[in-house]
């Protein structure tokens, strides 16, 4: 826009062809003339206002163009508009914000007076005492807060009592195998570098049968280590710190395939009863990826099935204690990194390293109940060295002999 240069002591017509008479000024010019009178003390050492502006019917319009536009754009006069504009607006705003304290603050004395009665005549009710005969000619005397307690007590152990009975009847299968472990524990302690004595009694009697698989350099006490190569014809898990040595079962993998999850968890349900489950899906011992295993830690008693308390004592696993699992006919080792509890609803357990050889077991945690899930995560390492296996790395092989005297009881 062009500025308009007139006499001022002369009749002239604006761009619209309206007259102007002397003084006057047309409406554009007008508007131009008091915002810069209003904000910039010299007119003429700054360029005209954009037509955006002048052209503005209201203040909402002005402050979408000032706030949208750049200062390169517009020259430093928006500028200087806008940083007023936002001035005026944040003023405007701790004003009102100030009004609303003060409109508030009666309101707020009015509710904290009004508590504080309300409080007042719950404090007079509770205090209030309240006699009633004892035995024999005595009378107590007791306030109405205290009875109340009383009552709270009396209905919240009775609740509680009735509970804890329920949930022990329902869980005492994998209470009672706990117990039992924490009392022998107590009597006669473990020692570190061995397996628990009924599974060693029991590798005993199966390698007495086959002394040939037994491997050199071992000793009696540590009996894990002459677990044959070969393993036998079903999968098997074994946990010496726990006494444990129990099936590996797969469930059927079609309804994984079809992509039917609530088939795959009556499936792996079912598969529960037999044993601990490999998770459908999830990499295989001796593969790259997390070979996935869950049990039972407790289950209703009346279930089928003799496994309903396999992994009762996961617990009592810590980093360094190991895991050995047969599979296929193959004999896997695994060292515990991690031991962790996660959200049911935590799937990220189930992940698949590409560059690990990992297992991970999982059971409900605490024993009883579903609210959490145990995670103990191990590494496979060379059953012989101890080596951690890269992908695709064989175990060492070691050449068998006889050593009958290793096994002599």
């Amino acid at each position: 826009m062009i500025p308009i240069h007139r006499d001022p002591h002369r009749a002239s017509y604006d761009e619209n062809g309206d007259i102007i008479l002397p003084g006057n000024s047309s409406p554009a010019e007008s508007r131009q003339e008091e915002l810069s009178a209003s904000l910039w003390p010299s007119l003429e050492t700054e360029p005209p206002l954009p037509e955006e502006i002048l052209n503005a019917s209201n203040e909402e319009e002005l402050l979408a163009f000032l706030t949208s536009a750049k200062p390169q754009h517009v020259g430093n006069r928006v500028a200087n508009v806008r940083s007023r504009i936002s001035k005026d607006v944040l003023e405007e705003g701790l004003r009102q914000y100030r009004e609303s304290i003060a409109e508030a603050g009666p309101l707020l004395s009015d509710l904290g007076n009004e508590t504080s009665s309300w409080l007042k005549k719950l404090w007079s009710f509770l205090t209030q005492p309240v006699w009633f005969p004892g035995r024999g000619n005595t009378v107590k005397k007791h306030s109405r807060g205290t009875l109340f307690a009383l009552d709270i007590f009396r209905f919240g152990g009775t609740f509680a009592a009735i509970f804890l009975v329920l949930f022990v009847s329902l869980n005492y299968q994998s209470f009672w195998e706990i117990g039992q472990a924490r009392v022998a524990s107590l009597i006669d302690p473990p020692s570190i570098d061995t397996p628990s004595s009924s599974l060693q009694d029991s590798l005993q009697q199966q390698l007495k049968l086959v002394p040939s698989l037994a491997k050199a350099g071992g000793t009696a006490g540590d009996l894990v280590s002459f677990l044959p190569d070969v393993g036998p014809p079903d999968n098997r898990l074994i946990i010496p710190k726990l006494d444990l040595n129990v099936p590996l079962v797969n469930p059927p993998f079609q309804a994984l395939l079809k992509g039917d999850w609530s088939q795959v968890e009556k499936d792996i349900q079912t598969s529960l009863q037999d044993g601990v489950v490999h998770y459908p899906g999830t990499a295989n011992p001796g593969q790259a990826g997390n070979f996935f295993v869950t049990g039972h830690s407790s289950y209703y008693p009346w279930s089928p099935g003799h496994y309903k308390t396999v992994f009762a004592r996961l617990g009592e696993l810590s980093e360094g204690d190991e895991i050995w699992i047969y599979y296929n006919g193959d004999k896997h080792r695994y060292i515990i990194r991690t031991k962790k509890e996660v959200v049911p609803s935590d799937i990220s357990v189930l992940n698949q390293p590409s560059d690990q050889r990992l297992t991970t077991l999982m059971t409900c945690t605490p024993v009883g109940t579903t609210l959490r899930r145990l995670i103990i995560v191990a590494e496979e390492v060379d059953p012989s060295t101890g080596e951690v296996l890269k992908v695709g790395q064989q175990p060492v092989k070691v050449a068998p002999t006889v050593a009958p005297d290793a096994l002599s009881i």
